[in-house]
């Protein structure tokens, strides 16, 4: 198939603050086509508009409709090849070069000490090389990353529930590990108030967690003064 009939078949993807991981299209997308360039590299395109294109240790996730014009870089200036090149040629052609642009792009970021991928609607995960006996499971690893971003966000979300001052003093003393007198010095305010203000905050993240007051389990917030 050509890359205008794929584009012509396949509906645009929506446009989404975070696009849906690697892990969650290969367990509830629907494949439309895939491809291998070689034993390390390869290509699948969902049925809801994304791609996922992987190369050895990292893969991935962009919207298959941005496969347009190809823009890159010489020693002397920008080229542009038109879509119209691509239009009729195999879908691979610029997929491909899409998806290893990407990766090269965000690989560079990530040297530059920047972790903005190529675009708002790319997602790229990278794994571990296999451990020395090979039993490192890369799908596990991406797992992982998934339950790790879902917790992070989830608590990015109920800490918007807390008032700003709340937010700050928990920040101090539960992530930045200030004891209760260091913050009120900080903040310009009592020993009591700080205690109180945690008091306050953790007990209304437990209830958003559904931990009971004993605050039991994983994800408890308990802190000791000492």
């Amino acid at each position: 198939m050509t890359l205008q009939e794929v584009l012509n078949q396949i509906p645009e993807a929506a446009k989404v603050k975070r696009v849906p991981s690697v892990v969650k299209l290969a367990q509830e997308g629907i494949q439309v086509l895939a491809d291998q360039l070689d034993e390390d590299t390869s290509v699948v395109i969902y049925s809801n508009g994304y791609v996922v294109y992987q190369c050895e240790n990292r893969a991935t996730v962009f919207p298959l409709h941005e496969c347009m014009d190809y823009e890159y870089t010489t020693a002397m200036e920008k080229q542009r090849i038109p879509f119209t090149e691509f239009a009729d040629q195999p879908w691979q052609v610029r997929v491909f070069m899409e998806g290893k642009d990407r990766l090269v792009h965000n690989q560079n970021n990530r040297k530059e000490g920047r972790t903005v991928s190529v675009n708002a609607y790319d997602s790229e995960v990278r794994w571990e090389a296999l451990s020395d006996r090979g039993l490192y499971d890369p799908l596990r690893m991406m797992e992982e990353q998934d339950e790790k971003r879902e917790e992070i966000e989830q608590l990015y979300k109920y800490l918007e529930r807390l008032t700003d001052r709340q937010r700050e003093i928990l920040i101090l003393c539960v992530v930045n590990g200030k004891t209760h007198e260091e913050a009120a010095r900080m903040l310009g305010t009592s020993r009591q108030a700080i205690t109180d203000s945690l008091k306050r905050s953790l007990i209304r993240l437990r209830k958003l967690y559904g931990l009971d007051e004993k605050c039991g389990g994983r994800n408890c917030f308990c802190r000791r003064e000492s």
